[in-house]
């Protein structure tokens, strides 16, 4: 479901629901590349505007000539003006990237297990809804590469504030002497309870702890981890 664009400090993976996109940019860093650097091989000069995540459910809606410098404290960003790039930083998180071909409104949205419980996905698509004029049934989404099932152990806490919100996720988690849990999985919930059709959601097959030789991961390298940016904007 991926496809590795670029060389050296510009490599990005891209996925294919969003890169049939005209005119649209989009890309999910890797170990070694640099964001900046991917950004502007994918669309130029376009800025990156990022935020300082709380692992929450707040989303900003970004004007057409955001202040420099400027990052409020939240998980998702949306806009529908050209010729800049919104973008998360992630080490584990799902990092999702929204496109609504019709109305060009996109989204970057970051989603740990917190903002994931917090229900931030659907917060993004609610947004666009309102905002911009999308309906879900037109949106594209593509969950980049996180975490697996295979080494995402959790705790009883984390699997239980998952069911309060959703009692269907129990099919997230797979059980054993300890639970772990698939946040692709549970995102993709998300999506479908917001009307997005199952056809226009991909999701990344790369775990980010598994993957050492391309990703990084605060669990399995803790604070020696770096951080990976996904990113998505039109082309001016």
């Amino acid at each position: 479901m991926t496809e590795m664009k670029g060389s050296g400090s510009e490599r990005r993976l891209e996925m294919p629901i969003l890169s049939a996109v005209p005119e649209l940019a989009h890309g999910f860093t890797v170990r070694g590349s640099d964001a900046r650097a991917a950004v502007r091989a994918a669309s130029g000069e376009a800025p990156l505007v990022s935020l300082r995540q709380v692992h929450g459910s707040i989303v900003h809606v970004v004007p057409p000539a955001p202040r420099d410098g400027d990052r409020p404290e939240g998980d998702a960003l949306a806009t529908s003006s050209a010729g800049m790039a919104l973008g998360v930083w992630v080490a584990d998180c799902v990092p999702i990237l929204l496109c609504d071909p019709r109305t060009r409104a996109v989204a970057a949205v970051h989603a740990g297990w917190r903002g994931t419980v917090a229900g931030i996905l659907g917060e993004a698509i609610a947004t666009l809804r309102d905002r911009f004029g999308s309906r879900p049934a037109d949106l594209r989404v593509a969950l980049g590469p996180a975490i697996g099932a295979c080494c995402f152990e959790v705790g009883d806490e984390v699997v239980e504030a998952l069911l309060r919100t959703d009692a269907g996720a129990a099919a997230c988690v797979r059980r054993g002497p300890r639970p772990h849990l698939d946040l692709h999985d549970a995102n993709r919930r998300q999506a479908l309870a917001a009307g997005v059709p199952a056809g226009q959601i991909q999701a990344a097959d790369l775990c980010t702890a598994c993957r050492a030789d391309l990703l990084e991961s605060y669990r399995r390298d803790r604070e020696s981890a770096g951080r990976m940016a996904a990113f998505i904007g039109w082309r001016s």
